[in-house]
């Protein structure tokens, strides 16, 4: 799918990184309720926007109606999940990725939601790196 416009919800170092890669090839927006990260993002010249994500209003301003690609990746997996249910069945945002700390809430989030769950990656990589033992 090709991205062109993009909200993304945490400033974190994986947000941010998302954010950089992204802002090459898509006009991108990131939301954080810290200012702290958000003034900390480096060698990326998208927009930002300090706020509570949770807030329509706030996603309203921000374009969300006209965004094709919706990304959360903060640190609570219940704001994460909000969130794509929120832009799955409201705005109607055709990519939406989350990431989820706690694989087992995959079962909570709609089939058309991406989930990223670094613990299932890390463990697939073990598990694929290391499957022979001597």
């Amino acid at each position: 799918m090709k991205i062109s416009n993009a909200i993304i919800i945490g400033a974190g170092r994986l947000g941010g990184s998302i954010a950089r890669q992204l802002n090459k090839k898509a006009n991108v927006l990131i939301i954080d309720k810290d200012k702290n990260k958000l003034s900390k993002l480096q060698d990326y010249s998208g927009f930002v926007d300090c706020g509570d994500a949770t807030d329509q209003a706030l996603l309203e301003k921000n374009g969300i109606k006209s965004a094709d690609t919706f990304i959360s990746v903060t640190n609570d997996d219940n704001v994460n999940i909000y969130l794509a249910d929120l832009c799955t069945n409201i705005y109607n945002v055709p990519n939406i990725i989350i990431k989820l700390k706690d694989s087992r809430k995959r079962v909570l989030v709609d089939e058309r939601i991406t989930c990223i769950c670094p613990f299932d990656l890390s463990l697939d990589y073990f598990e694929h790196e290391h499957s022979e033992v001597e």
